[in-house]
């Protein structure tokens, strides 16, 4: 085998992929985000999986839960309630509390809302008032709330929206950009906000944002830390109660310059250091699945019910989990997690030192093990053989694996993130193609196979064969499957006045066309027999869309069909229609004949049964019919009831259906006509004759052609005058095949 193509065809592939890693074309840059994400929630997993949390955290969380609700009421509770909350956590001996919630719109007095309500009656004495001005400050619900927070050291959440709107008072900014360098960072810029009312916000001592937002596949990884609006950046819920808990001063963001360029990458909070894309974003150091933070319930701290000093020196981060009410996030730790315990974690992460990070330099390394590992594989893959790399790509699950644990290594005792993406599918696409370029010659002699048989068995047969060991898919077996029998109507009085020759190629004009519409919906030809032709779907390959792709084909047949007349018709030959029937069900397919002369069939009574469908088609003067076994679950067509029937040599009714059209072509008069003919078939089977026998005519003067509407106005008559017993069934019989 010639060595250098396929080294000039690895190296090729080397570029690609060294491409992938840098361009910044964003659809690419789509794809590779999303396979890279895919590669650090499994590192991620791993990560928490080798290493849980084995130290104590310093951060714990209030939930207001289900059993909160239950015995306080319904969310939102009263913020002198809130209040009461705040007291207990100070008396617990809470260093700062964080509330994963905003206070945007004044609470309502319950005092205003009664006199409101007393004066719409006019039952508002001069007494009743002037008692309930007295208790009026009892029911000041903010006061209470406000009065809270200035006793214990509080943050709030907000808001930073991307629309210009404004609600609440806006906090002082944790930072102010000044120089040109750093108003051009490209920090997530917002426009809006919508924060606390004036009194919470001047009780309170700070305030952070609660902006998370998703990757693009909708999964959370990484969360803001800082936000800009206008010059100005804010902090998030995290750090700032982080801040708070450390009493750090000053922060600082981290902007190395490059070349001429500063970039973003982290932010400093008194000797500790939180690293950041460019964005301002941080991978979100998660320590385990949700709620592996201690969690209180919010009914048991205010009870008293929580174990003594649980909660002393603590960084309290307040939220819902309650049904309905909990602020629920899909991460890559998790897909149901908390939104509170985000926070949580941001703010653990902050105080025990703990972050993952990619550098800006990753990107670089990352390049340079691609170019290595794509050189080696490039130029060594060639001379092994396809045999020896086959067996090296068996190693390569293992190889994956060593790469996860070292990459845990490195993130365990430095954070460093490296993705191995690009390197390990560079690697995997290098040994595909040197197993496909060395196995050509196997495939020039597939392609001999097919060539000698394709003519003979659908080409997906031929496929089945050249997989199959030894049998080529042939032995008998019992399946799932769906047959189609394709007849020309009065094809004896056709043939009776034309010659043989002629006829011969009539018959070469009509196999063809349907020949290929079958093997195009994945069909298979059984036999022609005559003007007949018989097919099956769901051998040799199993096809679990088998009657889906029946009822396509037998549609397209039939379409077909019509688009054949002008043709025919220029060739002084008569017009052709056909019926077909079909069902579906489990049927014996396999090699069947003598040493003489062998067929692939399928054999069965569900194989009869479509023969009997299609004899029927000219009874009810349609075109194609169906059994409800194919029928079932396939919502793509459009489908009219026939009858409820029970053919020769079959003891059980079954019913019948008219294969009308696709869903996507049915039209609102078509619509029209089924819904009236089945609620005119309802009121038959129902014994409701009348009724039945009024749609039918109705139907019957719309749609003189349609000759099912005939049929049971005759069949309705009869019954008039001999009424059927009293355990009719619906059932038809047809005596004759």
């Amino acid at each position: 085998m010639n060595k250098k193509t396929p080294i000039l065809i690895g190296l090729l592939f080397l570029i690609l992929f060294s491409w992938l890693s840098v361009t910044s074309n964003f659809p690419v840059r789509y794809v590779m985000s999303r396979l890279d994400n895919i590669f650090y929630d499994i590192e991620l997993r791993l990560h928490v999986w080798m290493h849980p949390m084995m130290v104590k955290s310093p951060v714990a969380i209030i939930d207001i839960d289900d059993e909160s609700l239950k015995q306080l009421g319904r969310w939102p509770w009263p913020r002198s309630l809130l209040g009461q909350l705040m007291t207990q956590l100070k008396q617990q001996g809470v260093v700062v509390v964080a509330t994963d919630m905003m206070f945007s719109e004044p609470d309502v007095n319950v005092v205003d809302n009664i006199l409101t309500l007393l004066n719409t009656k006019k039952l508002a004495t001069t007494e009743v008032v002037s008692t309930l001005n007295k208790i009026h400050s009892d029911f000041e619900q903010d006061n209470l709330f406000a009065q809270s927070l200035q006793n214990i050291d509080s943050v709030l959440g907000m808001v930073l929206t991307p629309t210009a709107q404004q609600a609440g008072v806006l906090p002082p900014p944790l930072l102010q950009l000044t120089s040109v360098q750093e108003k051009d960072l490209t920090i997530i810029k917002t426009n809006g906000f919508i924060s606390n009312i004036a009194l919470l916000q001047q009780a309170v001592k700070s305030t952070g944002f609660l902006n998370i937002f998703p990757d693009l596949d909708g999964i959370i990884r990484r969360a803001p830390v800082i936000l800009r609006y206008g010059d100005k950046i804010y902090p998030s819920l995290a750090l700032e109660a982080a801040r708070r808990y450390l009493l750090a001063n000053p922060v600082e963001l981290i902007t190395p310059y490059y070349g001429s360029v500063m970039r973003l990458e982290g932010v400093k909070l008194g000797n500790r250091i939180i690293p950041t894309d460019e964005k301002g974003q941080a991978l979100i150091p998660f320590i385990g699945n949700s709620f592996t933070f201690p969690y209180f319930s919010a009914v048991d701290v205010l009870h008293g019910k929580i174990p003594e000093h649980a909660l002393q020196g603590k960084l309290v981060f307040m939220g819902t989990s309650a049904t309905g009410e909990g602020d629920i996030k899909a991460t890559a730790i998790e897909k149901v997690f908390p939104g509170v315990e985000i926070q949580a974690s941001i703010a653990n992460g902050i105080l025990t030192h703990y972050f993952p990070y990619k550098p800006a330099w990753a990107t670089g390394a990352e390049l340079v093990v691609t170019i290595i590992i794509g050189l080696i594989a490039a130029i060594v893959f060639p001379y092994l053989g396809p045999i020896m790399v086959s067996v090296l790509m068996l190693c390569v699950p293992v190889a994956f694996i060593g790469f996860l644990f070292v990459q845990e290594w490195l993130w365990n005792k430095t954070g460093f993130i490296f993705s191995i993406l690009i390197p390990t599918s560079l690697l995997v696409v290098l040994a595909i193609f040197n197993i496909v370029y060395g196995y050509l010659f196997e495939a020039r002699r597939r392609a001999r196979l097919k060539k000698m048989f394709g003519q003979y068995v659908p080409k997906k047969h031929i496929e089945e064969m050249l997989k199959a060991k030894g049998n080529y898919g042939l032995l008998g077996d019992d399946r799932e499957m769906t047959v189609l029998f394709a007849d020309i109507r009065s094809f004896t009085t056709i043939s009776e006045g034309m010659r043989a020759s002629e006829l011969k190629e009539m018959l070469n004009a009509f196999f063809t066309p349907m020949t290929e519409i079958i093997f195009k919906h994945k069909g298979t030809i059984d036999k022609y027999v005559g003007d007949l032709i018989m097919a099956f779907w769901g051998a040799p390959l199993k096809d679990k869309n088998h009657a889906h792709h029946a009822l396509a084909a037998a549609l397209d047949m039939q379409e077909t069909i019509i688009k054949m007349h002008p043709e025919l018709a220029s060739k002084g030959w008569p017009k052709i229609q056909m019926g077909i029937g079909l069902n579906s069900g489990k049927m014996s397919v396999g090699d069947m004949g003598s040493i003489f002369r062998r067929n692939y069939t399928v054999l069965g009574d569900e194989v009869n049964l479509a023969s009997r469908v299609e004899s029927l088609t000219k009874f009810y003067g349609v075109n194609i019919m169906t059994t409800a076994h194919t029928e079932k679950d396939q919502a793509t067509f459009v489908f009219r009831q026939l009858d409820r029937v029970r053919v020769k040599g079959k003891q059980e009714g079954i019913n019948i259906y008219e294969v009308v059209t696709k869903v996507k072509n049915l039209t609102d008069t078509l619509k029209h006509e089924l819904e009236e003919h089945h609620q005119a078939l309802e009121n038959y089977f129902s014994q409701r004759f009348e009724e039945a026998f009024d749609l039918f005519s109705q139907l019957h003067e719309m749609y003189p052609e349609t000759k099912i509407y005939k049929l049971y106005l005759e069949r309705i008559a009869i019954f008039k005058e001999n009424p059927p017993p009293a355990d009719w069934d619906g059932v038809y019989t047809h005596a004759t095949k």
